[in-house]
């Protein structure tokens, strides 16, 4: 029991390391914090894109080796819901894919930076619709979280609560109300301007900064419980 303790707390480690590293690159390599706004046209996004060229690249390596840390978080979600689930672990397993599945979607988006940046000399209209599509990729694509996050409210408030449960009550309501601003982002697709634009403040500085609070938060009980588990073993 102990050496899986351990290699959850790894999994753990490993996913907040990745997560440090992507939004550091998002910030100061691809430099997309906020992102350009929706309404620049096609000459005014190449240019971010030539003027920019080597740090764009530079972070969309780093940014694509480092984005799927959504994978070994859920895995140790997966286990801790587990230990809660009766019989066959249903909710257990679709947390698990929809955390991996989501993954995907942040994997995306800094590949499609990358490819922007490629070759600046392209026709600026090109440029542009790869930039559309990374930018929406990033803000839309809540698909796949619905799942996890479902999943984890779930056992949060309906499983046996104890004192080696990293799922609270709270943060099952916690957990839903994080969903349900993800949702938000879907609007991205319409308004260039406004809360609702892709870089307002609905669609993407909610759902960037609930994001990252939610994964601290999940993290810090996971690693909370861990201590109680390793105690009683």
């Amino acid at each position: 029991m102990q050496v899986s303790i351990n290699a959850q707390r790894a999994l753990i480690w490993w996913a907040l390391a990745m997560m440090v590293a992507f939004m550091l690159c998002f910030v100061f390599l691809i430099k997309m914090v906020p992102l350009p706004a929706a309404t620049l046209n096609a000459e005014q996004v190449a240019a971010i894109y030539r003027n920019n060229s080597v740090s764009i690249r530079i972070g969309s390596i780093i940014c694509s080796w480092v984005a799927a840390f959504m994978v070994p978080l859920a895995m140790v979600i997966t286990m801790q819901m587990r230990r809660m689930e009766q019989g066959w672990p249903i909710w257990s397993v679709l947390q698990l894919c929809g955390g991996c599945l989501m993954s995907m979607f942040l994997v995306f988006p800094p590949l499609l930076w990358g490819v922007a940046a490629f070759s600046p000399g392209r026709p600026a209209e090109i440029t542009l619709a790869i930039h559309e599509l990374a930018n929406l990729t990033l803000v839309t694509t809540d698909q796949y979280f619905i799942f996890q996050y479902v999943a984890i409210a779930v056992i949060a408030l309906t499983g046996q609560q104890s004192a080696l449960s990293p799922f609270p009550r709270w943060f099952g309501y916690y957990t839903i109300w994080t969903a349900i601003m993800f949702e938000l982002g879907a609007f991205g697709f319409i308004p260039r301007t406004g809360p609702f634009a892709w870089n307002g403040l609905f669609v993407f500085w909610i759902p960037l900064t609930i994001f990252g609070v939610w994964i601290v938060i999940t993290s810090t009980l996971i690693l909370g419980a861990l201590k109680r588990q390793a105690q009683i073993a």
